[in-house]
């Protein structure tokens, strides 16, 4: 990892003040959400095969059809979420006064999905550990994702993904500070807003699986 990227995760605050000075460049951050999509296409394709029985009624954690509808349903999600984030984003702070850009808010925000790589590797862990404990032979089809998904392995792992949301709205209030030239705390505000949301569905999610 560049020293660069380094102070991304360390200061990012003085990491996005720098960027600033430069004419907004969307390949590092579109490389950044590619690779978490991969990650999250990866755990759906394992958590897909662990689920659903093949004709021959074996379960397995990968399989060609599950990894690659995983991957494009990861492509998906993160792409959607890396636009929704931004707009959602660049439309609070317009209206709290802020001044920027959408493509350097797009910008500034594919950056704060690096922990978005890590936390899927995180839940193809649990999916990993959890599956040799679990005899899908005597489940119904219907129930096998939903008795996988409370496995106290997976529920670690729902844990660690809200955590690790938290790091990147850390990442998100300094890129939006810097993308819209506001205070910080305008640029905590902007931020917190759109992720509560998301945090009390996911925690219902989380709660109700």
């Amino acid at each position: 990892m560049s020293i660069t990227m380094v102070n991304l995760l360390t200061n990012p605050d003085r990491f996005f003040a720098d960027l600033s000075g430069k004419d907004p460049d969307l390949r590092t951050p579109a490389a950044i959400v590619l690779l978490a999509a991969i990650a999250t296409g990866i755990h759906i394709a394992a958590v897909s095969g662990v689920t659903t029985p093949s004709p021959s009624g074996v379960t397995a954690p990968f399989t060609g059809i599950s990894v690659a509808t995983g991957i494009i349903g990861g492509l998906i999600i993160m792409s959607v979420s890396w636009f929704l984030f931004a707009g959602v984003f660049y439309a609070i702070s317009t209206m709290l006064r802020g001044v920027g850009s959408f493509r350097r808010v797009l910008e500034f925000t594919g950056y704060g999905f690096i922990p978005a790589i890590i936390a899927p590797v995180i839940g193809l862990a649990a999916v990993w550990l959890a599956y040799p404990g679990i005899d899908f032979s005597t489940i119904e089809p219907q129930l096998m994702k939903q008795t996988l998904m409370q496995n106290p392995l997976m529920k670690a792992s729902d844990i660690a993904g809200i955590i690790f949301l938290l790091w990147s709205s850390v990442i998100w209030i300094f890129g939006v500070k810097h993308a819209c030239n506001v205070s910080r705390r305008t640029a905590t505000v902007t931020v917190v807003l759109p992720v509560a949301v998301y945090l009390l569905y996911s925690m219902i999610t989380i709660i109700g699986s």
